[in-house]
C-alpha cells in the first residue's frame, strides 16, 4: 500500500493527468494510422483503375478506336491522374500528422515516466522517514523500558 504524504498528491495528480495524455495521444495516434492506411488504400486502388484503363486504352488503339472514344478515354484516365495526385498529397499531410502525433506521443510518455519516477524517489524517501521514525521510537521505548527496569531493580 502507498502511503500518500501530502508532497505526493501534487505528483500523483500530475501522473493521472500524464497518463491520460499518454492514453489520448494513443487514440489519436491509432486514428491517425487508420487515416493514413484508408488514403493508402485508396491510393491503391486509383493506381489499379489507372494501370487497367492504360491497358484498356493500348487494347482499344490496337483494335481501333473513333476519336470520341479516344476523348473519353483520355479524360477518364486524366480524372483518375488528378485523384492519384491528390491522394498523394493527402498520404503526406497524413504522413506529417502521423510524426506530429507520435512526437507529442513521445513527449506525454517522457513526462509520463518523470512523474513515475519522481514518486518512487518520494515513496522511497517517505519509508525510509517512516522507518527512522519508527526505529527512533522502538529505541526511546526500549530506552524507558531499561530505565524502569533499572529503577525497579534499586
Amino acid at each position: 500500500m502507498i502511503n500518500k504524504n501530502p508532497s505526493q498528491l501534487a505528483f500523483i495528480t500530475l501522473k493521472k493527468l500524464a497518463q491520460k495524455a499518454v492514453d489520448d495521444t494513443l487514440l489519436k495516434l491509432k486514428k491517425a494510422n487508420e487515416n493514413y492506411h484508408n488514403a493508402k488504400t485508396q491510393l491503391d486502388v486509383l493506381n489499379g483503375y489507372y494501370h487497367e484503363y492504360q491497358q484498356k486504352l493500348a487494347d482499344a488503339l490496337t483494335l481501333g478506336i473513333t476519336g470520341g472514344e479516344l476523348n473519353n478515354f483520355n479524360a477518364f484516365i486524366a480524372t483518375i491522374e488528378q485523384g492519384i495526385n491528390q491522394q498523394q498529397q493527402l498520404l503526406v499531410t497524413l504522413n506529417m500528422q502521423q510524426k506530429q502525433i507520435t512526437a507529442k506521443f513521445n513527449q506525454h510518455q517522457k513526462q509520463l515516466n518523470t512523474y513515475t519516477t519522481l514518486l518512487t524517489k518520494q515513496q522511497q524517501q517517505y519509508q525510509q522517514q517512516q522507518n527512522r521514525l519508527q526505529q527512533k521510537l522502538t529505541d526511546e521505548f526500549a530506552q524507558q523500558q531499561l530505565a524502569r527496569r533499572i529503577i525497579n531493580e534499586y
